[in-house]
């Protein structure tokens, strides 16, 4: 059973080059626990919204309830972006202010976006005049300095979000360096929103920690955690039949998806493991690195997995 202190809810995050449809239908079918799987964010490329990343939230590819996130900036690529996804049938879409990486944020887009307010604001009020969907919104603190957060609220009034996901780092710091807690305080304190809580939870007891920390929360969101531990939610699951069970749904379902045979696939499912079971043997993880076939991959890999598992 679940560990009844889990009790608040739980969304996960995007992981770009990870958490696809095929990672999503897995992990909803063995592990379970999360509400929604938020889309790693689509963009518009040669002027149209990349058929790549439209295809992996098509409807009929996604068994997992899901949420897309699309990233943009100007204006007009918001709502190109927004009016597929209302087309494909999507009520609810979030809107990515988090990216750190800096060739993004230089486009002014992402955590960038939060540095150009003004930008900001006209996006809203494009994106406000999408007939038919609602909005939330993925945020950090700021991208150079922690409170420019502050300055998003009157933008983000044009599009009332339903809640606002926010990691407590700036986007300069990206994934390192001290979490700015007492800021986020402040911000949970003065949103007008709902505030979900994003941000190195790796373990049960890092989420019980958060919850009882800020009661006030509508939910958190999980993202390397639940790539590195996806039975973190349900522990009574962290035995080798699940993550056997999981690992063969990822097999399965990337091998129907990609077309390059073998090798494409020998590849993708590898990278899955730079999060995967982190504490197991390194002696097994580098025969799967180095694994040149599937046949010495699966071995490699089901080897580890009853290794490490009970």
């Amino acid at each position: 059973m679940s560990s009844p202190s889990l009790t608040c809810r739980v969304l996960a995050a995007p992981l770009q080059g990870i958490t696809d449809a095929v990672w999503r239908n897995a992990h909803h079918a063995v592990f379970g626990g999360v509400e929604a799987y938020y889309s790693p964010f689509l963009r518009v490329e040669h002027g149209e919204a990349r058929r790549r990343t439209l295809a992996d939230v098509a409807p009929c590819s996604n068994t997992a309830p899901v949420i897309p996130q699309l990233l943009a900036s100007p204006p007009a690529e918001a709502v190109l972006l927004a009016t597929a996804l209302r087309d494909m049938g999507y009520r609810d879409l979030d809107i990515n202010l988090g990216c750190p990486h800096p060739p993004v944020a230089r486009r002014h887009k992402g955590c960038g976006m939060l540095a150009t307010p003004a930008l900001l604001k006209e996006m809203c009020q494009a994106l406000s005049r999408v007939d038919g969907v609602r909005y939330s919104v993925k945020m950090r603190l700021g991208w150079d300095a922690p409170g420019q957060w502050r300055e998003a609220w009157d933008a983000l009034e044009h599009i009332a979000p339903v809640q606002v996901t926010v990691h407590p780092r700036i986007g300069k710091q990206q994934y390192r360096g001290e979490l700015l807690l007492d800021e986020f305080g402040q911000l949970l304190a003065q949103s007008p929103y709902p505030v979900v809580y994003n941000g190195e939870i790796r373990t049960a007891e890092q989420l019980r920690r958060v919850h009882e920390r800020y009661p006030q929360l509508c939910g958190v969101m999980i993202g390397r955690g639940l790539a590195m531990r996806p039975s973190m939610l349900d522990e009574s699951k962290t035995n080798s039949d699940c993550y056997l069970c999981f690992h063969q749904a990822l097999l399965e379902g990337e091998a129907a998806r990609l077309t390059g045979g073998e090798h494409q696939l020998l590849a993708h499912i590898k990278s899955l493991w730079e999060w995967l079971l982190p504490e197991a043997d390194k002696r097994l993880r580098k025969r799967v690195r180095k694994a040149s076939n599937m046949t010495a991959y699966r071995a490699a890999a089901t080897e580890l997995i009853v290794s490490s598992l009970p």
